[in-house]
């Protein structure tokens, strides 16, 4: 019985965090734009400026696909990549004042939504979600590592 309930609450997880990734898929579609477009588009807006490798990291996304997006974004004069000052290896992707407006056209609604989303479920709420999550992933990842 234990394993029964393990498993349907291992389900149960995942699907909400799946649910979570095509809401967003959804609000990409809705606005016709790519998920990935609109997750390094948030990240740059919402982070300012970072390394491919950290958009990589914070959003899940393949490095391949990050490099196409900022490759498309670049030629669209939305994004200029300039060496890192800490790691001269390293370039940093940064928005344009066109990328800002066009970035911003496709962010600022969603955050919106966010935020209204936020304070009807409490931060506290939220904060104790985000780090469950970042345990959990932290966890899962030495986990992985031993198998």
């Amino acid at each position: 019985m234990r394993l029964m309930c393990e498993i349907k609450m291992n389900y149960e997880f995942y699907s909400v965090w799946a649910q979570v990734s095509a809401l967003y898929v959804r609000w990409a579609n809705k606005h016709e734009i790519s998920y990935p477009e609109l997750m390094v588009l948030y990240a740059l807006t919402t982070m300012g400026e970072l390394t491919q490798k950290e958009i990589c990291e914070g959003f899940g996304l393949l490095k391949q696909t990050v490099n196409t997006v900022i490759r498309d974004l670049k030629k669209k004069g939305y994004v200029i990549l300039e060496l890192s000052r800490t790691d001269r290896r390293e370039k940093l992707v940064v928005l344009t004042k066109e990328g800002k407006e066009y970035s911003n056209a496709y962010i600022e609604p969603m955050l919106h939504v966010e935020e209204r989303v936020y304070k009807r479920i409490g931060y506290e709420r939220i904060m104790q979600s985000q780090e469950t999550m970042e345990m959990f992933n932290i966890l899962f990842e030495k986990e992985m590592e031993r198998n």
